[in-house]
């Protein structure tokens, strides 16, 4: 079984990858750089996709879950909760 860790690494690969290589082929398209101009930018974006990739996968996903409700039950209780500390308030 894949663990959280190794899914965030893969997913950090695939998400880098995948952007730098996107975003460096755009650059070499329309400015036309050297080729060692383009190799720095390659790596450079695919250093910082990865550990992006890594960041929301492996460091952040209570934190993100818990700020976008993931169901439409959810989002009915938390809006219920709200309405009603409104009315508590006297706001509403």
């Amino acid at each position: 079984m894949i663990n959280k860790r190794t899914n965030g690494r893969f997913f950090g690969v695939l998400l880098a990858t995948m952007y730098a290589g996107l975003i460096t082929s755009a650059v070499r398209f329309w400015f036309g750089l050297h080729i060692a101009a383009i190799l720095l930018i390659f790596i450079g974006l695919w250093t910082g996709f990865y550990f992006a990739g890594i960041w929301v996968m492996v460091d952040r996903p209570a934190e993100l879950n818990r700020k976008f409700p993931i169901s439409n039950k959810e989002l009915r209780t938390r809006k219920k909760a709200f309405y009603n500390w409104l009315n508590s308030q006297g706001r509403r």
